[in-house]
């Protein structure tokens, strides 16, 4: 595992930071926000992918936000010695997102990328679930936080009405992506079972969909109103900020097309904050330094004006959409989108000399 104190020690030689992330996800959020606050934008780009951070929102005087590209061929080369020479030569903050962490996998993120992370690095696999994952995993925290969650199972046995299995893809270029299906008793669960066996083109690849598909938790299904809130901890000030609350689209075939903003009524801000300072405080005690930066709660909402939260994530939100709820306006008076809030992060951390505090 790289060390933090390593990280924090590459961070105090940059005199002139850049804020630098993978060309995926939120990449331009990150990049518009690091422009506004007058920090230079770097995006790691892989090649057929390029065109939106090298031609349409290249940074041209006024207009843009990405000042500079380093293209890769592979995912992998991330990782690799020459894009890291030429992260550290811009004085790269890298900003994690959920493309970095599928594309370049937990293994090259924890042992081999040895540019300075924003925000927790030993967080990131704590958004997979499963017992094949991490202990302090987000089932854990969301249990030690004391977070409202949809009732879970503990066997297929026990099914008795829809519930969703929560398993990764396992195999191919995203092994974590997610691959939920949904079910309604034990003999559907077999059903799916064999059924995503039957994707693997070897024993090995049988093997590790068998291992992912039976480790994965099981959950109820809830349809209904999702909201994601999607909230930024300042360690800086010890403050939880909610950025914004949104909602998303998917594709027929149920991979995540895109996000649209959503204003949830006043009643349930107080809720949305309890929860938000729960995890704060369970992240605190078993993943230290805890939280930094931005985080989201996933949530349904239950009848008498509940919300259950059946997912969480530890890094930037694919959700640019989000400053357009309110939430920000009434803090700052603006829209702040979160890549926004990030640079301004890193801005008062360099004038109070704090820039490691934020890095792992």
């Amino acid at each position: 595992m790289i060390r933090r104190s390593q990280m924090q020690r590459t961070a105090d030689k940059f005199s002139d930071p850049s804020v630098a992330t993978l060309g995926s996800h939120s990449a331009l959020e990150i990049a518009r926000g690091a422009v506004d606050e007058q920090l230079r934008s770097v995006v790691v780009a892989k090649k057929g992918r390029e065109l939106p951070y090298t031609k349409y929102y290249k940074t041209d005087g006024d207009l843009g936000c990405v000042d500079n590209t380093i293209l890769i061929k592979e995912w992998r080369e991330l990782a690799e010695k020459r894009v890291i020479g030429k992260l550290l030569e811009y004085g790269s903050i890298f900003i994690p997102h959920r493309s970095f962490q599928v594309y370049l996998g937990y293994d090259k993120i924890n042992n081999h990328f040895t540019i300075p992370i924003f925000g927790n690095r030993k967080l990131l696999q704590a958004e997979e679930r499963g017992a094949s994952q991490a202990k302090v995993n987000q089932e854990f925290l969301l249990e030690v936080a004391g977070i409202p969650t949809p009732k879970k199972f503990n066997s297929p046995r026990e099914i008795d009405r829809q519930v969703i299995v929560k398993a990764s893809a396992a195999i191919g270029d995203k092994p974590f992506q997610r691959n939920f299906p949904i079910v309604g008793s034990a003999d559907e669960y077999i059903a799916a079972y064999e059924k995503e066996v039957a994707r693997a083109r070897n024993k090995e690849e049988g093997k590790l969909i068998s291992k992912s598909f039976k480790s994965a938790p099981i959950q109820e299904y809830l349809p209904g109103n999702t909201v994601n809130i999607n909230y930024f901890y300042s360690i800086l000030t010890g403050e939880l900020e909610i950025m914004g609350t949104d909602t998303r689209i998917q594709f027929p075939w149920g991979e995540e097309m895109g996000h649209y903003a959503i204003s949830p009524k006043e009643s349930l801000i107080p809720m949305m904050y309890s929860m938000g300072m729960q995890m704060v405080e369970a992240c605190k005690e078993y993943c230290k330094p805890g939280i930094i930066g931005p985080f989201a709660l996933q949530s349904v909402a239950k009848e008498n004006d509940k919300l259950l939260v059946y997912d969480a994530s530890f890094r930037t939100p694919g959700s640019p959409d989000s400053k357009k709820s309110p939430s920000t306006e009434y803090r700052y008076g603006h829209e702040v989108s979160i890549g926004r809030r990030i640079a301004m992060e890193i801005k008062e951390a360099l004038r109070k000399d704090r820039l490691k505090e934020l890095v792992t």
